[in-house]
């Protein structure tokens, strides 16, 4: 009885020294990203499976690294188009198509990428990382709606929230 609440325990915390150390690397990706004008779409998986949308890109089991997201979408990269998705600290996939959202309320200026940071969280419960090329802003979409101009301490933040189900 003791030993199986020792292991609750440890468990816990290492699975909250783990989300830590993945939101500091999507954080620390992120503000690389803006920086050099990278643009680039982060799927983060929560409940909801997203089995679909890595069909159509390729599939990876990589541990999460800044230096490898960057890499994924510097422009050289044949992966550098479409979406990174990741499943707790493993990136599980790059290049995937995300669906466009086709809400009509939304601003002309919310381009290809930020539709489909939109478009993934009205189907699924994920959570998503945009940073745009063009104006090298981060923005964070969540249950269909987009926070823009985020800096690095709000991102940190609402992944906090995000990741804690």
């Amino acid at each position: 009885m003791f030993s199986k609440k020792l292991h609750f325990l440890f468990s816990k915390f290492f699975l909250r020294e783990t989300r830590e150390e993945t939101i500091d690397e999507l954080v620390k990706s992120t503000k690389t990203l803006s920086d050099r004008g990278l643009g680039s779409l982060i799927v983060i998986k929560r409940r909801v499976g997203l089995k679909g949308y890595l069909e159509t890109g390729k599939s990876l089991e990589a541990k999460i690294s800044s230096d490898l997201i960057v890499t994924i979408f510097s422009p050289y990269s044949p992966l550098h188009d479409g979406a990174v998705v990741v499943d707790g600290d493993i990136i599980i996939g790059a290049g995937c198509i995300l669906p466009l959202s086709l809400n009509p309320s939304l601003d002309v200026s919310v381009g290809t990428r930020h539709r489909a940071a939109i478009g993934i969280t009205e189907e699924t419960d994920a959570v998503v990382i945009v940073v745009s090329h063009e104006t090298r802003e981060i923005s964070f979409a969540h249950k269909g709606k987009l926070i823009r101009g985020m800096d690095t301490v709000t991102l940190k933040r609402n992944l906090e929230k995000a990741m804690r189900y």
